[in-house]
């Protein structure tokens, strides 16, 4: 449902876009087996084309906290001290995500955590280079998926936006990219709502 943010009575508080363009009757929220947190560059926060917010609202298990340093963040670092945690970054150091689920106990008490970092390949590698403790965890990997992003310039084919990753890394993680269908059909109705923007004519060049 749409409810206006306290700060801001033109944006929702769900999904922190601005009410004209809110897409909360398209978001239908999913039980995620392994919690997600998504450490947002504060560039990204409030920005109209983001889809961070959307992922979060979407998931039943997953939050968004902001920043480029996360050293003092207290929540983070005991996160980090007691589950294990995976953080999703396709280097050459990185593990395939399928590997790692075939290791999984797959129990409730062995779900690890994925952290993904939300923010332009540039900012999301300084957030890398400044934070030891992201830069030390073991890193995965998504089996190779075509972005989607049509509204935003991607720095390679397979570039994936926040929401994409968060899908393509759930549904494979469990399996079941049907349970996760609404994370595709929302990111979507985002595309063809920003296309639709730029389609449109001035109001000074209508008849």
């Amino acid at each position: 449902m749409k409810g206006p943010n306290e700060q801001n009575s033109r944006y929702c508080t769900r999904c922190a876009r601005a009410l004209k363009a809110c897409l909360c009757e398209y978001i239908h929220p999913v039980v995620n087996r392994a919690p997600l947190v998504i450490l947002q560059h504060p560039s990204e926060v409030g920005h109209p084309k983001g889809t961070a917010s959307l992922l979060a609202a979407s998931l039943t298990e997953a939050q968004i906290w902001v920043g480029e340093t996360f050293s003092e963040h207290s929540a983070l670092m005991q996160l980090l001290a007691t589950r294990p945690c995976y953080l999703l970054w396709p280097d050459e150091q990185a593990r395939p995500l399928a590997e790692v689920r075939a290791l999984s106990p797959g129990s409730a008490q062995g779900e690890p955590c994925f952290l993904l970092l939300d923010g332009t390949w540039r900012k999301a590698y300084k957030m890398l280079c400044l934070n030891p403790a992201l830069a030390a965890l073991p890193r995965i990997a998504l089996a190779t998926a075509q972005g989607q992003y049509l509204i935003r310039k991607k720095p390679f084919a397979t570039a994936l936006s926040t929401l994409e990753a968060g899908y393509h890394l759930l549904s494979q993680w469990e399996g079941d990219p049907a349970k996760y269908a609404p994370l595709p059909s929302l990111f979507h109705r985002l595309n063809e709502q920003w296309l639709s923007y730029s389609t449109r004519k001035p109001a000074a060049l209508r008849p």
